[in-house]
């Protein structure tokens, strides 16, 4: 009788096991590759915000703010790609608790993560500076933004 009951469950638990299998590295999204591409490294800077595909508040959108003002909206699972002329920028998440200023070059690549954090009444967004290399990983395999996301005009 037990043989009965433990061939179900062992099925069972190859069965859940087989969904964790990894399936490979997703391959670069062209669209993005094409668009840091195209940003002359010779007078403009790069700049990435990012949000990997996630379950947890997939629904939420932080916004990203520059110098003070609304930049764009990070959803689930997109990438913002922007050419930015030398000089100070102050990035932060609209609630003000995390962010980080950057003095960009020419040529000069920044990466940034957004990562959604919980909330008493929603959850909010926590903007992370990544290493070039990890951030051009990650931010490379997503979705490009929609231009109604991105708050200034002269971004898009």
């Amino acid at each position: 009788m037990n043989h009965l009951v433990a061939r179900p469950f062992c099925l069972l638990i190859c069965f859940l096991l087989s969904g964790c299998a990894t399936t490979g590295v997703k391959p670069p999204n062209p669209a993005v590759v094409a668009k840091i591409n195209a940003i002359d490294k010779n007078s403009m800077a790069t700049v990435v915000i990012y949000r990997e595909s996630n379950f947890y508040g997939s629904a939420l959108r932080p916004t990203v703010m520059l110098n003070g003002k609304e930049f764009v909206n990070i959803g689930n699972g997109v990438v913002f790609v922007g050419a930015f002329r030398p000089g100070h920028y102050a990035f932060e998440m609209d609630d003000r608790k995390s962010g980080t200023e950057i003095d960009l070059t020419p040529g000069k690549s920044v990466f940034m993560k957004v990562e959604v954090v919980p909330g008493f009444w929603k959850g909010g967004g926590r903007l992370i500076q990544m290493a070039s290399e990890q951030g051009a990983f990650e931010g490379r395999r997503l979705q490009l933004i929609s231009a109604n996301e991105i708050e200034i005009p002269s971004y898009r």
